[in-house]
């Protein structure tokens, strides 16, 4: 019988919560794409700070996100390492990127 743990086994493709301000995913090519929209990211978020934010669920109209290779390092995307204050439309362009890589 084919269960969950048969599936996960064989995915590369991940979902990671990132310190409660954002999240990762990464695509069965290796790639990953940073969403974060926490104290610090340049974001909606930017002003805020941890001891205030971390214990409540965080939302935000604008993210920073970050392209990574497979082996870590960042890749420029549209210019830049780091894109900030990014609305959903164009977190799910880079996600459309890096899926196509």
């Amino acid at each position: 019988m084919l269960t969950v743990k048969h599936i996960v086994k064989g995915l590369k493709t991940m979902f990671r919560i990132t310190d409660n301000k954002g999240f990762q995913i990464t695509f069965d090519n290796g790639y990953t794409v940073s969403v974060q929209f926490g104290p610090g990211n340049y974001g909606s978020n930017r002003a805020e700070t941890y001891s205030t934010s971390m214990n409540v669920p965080m939302s935000a109209a604008l993210a920073e996100t970050a392209l990574l290779a497979p082996n870590g390092d960042f890749v420029a995307y549209q210019g830049e390492d780091v894109q900030g204050y990014v609305n959903a439309d164009s977190v799910l362009a880079l996600l459309n990127y890096a899926r196509s890589l």
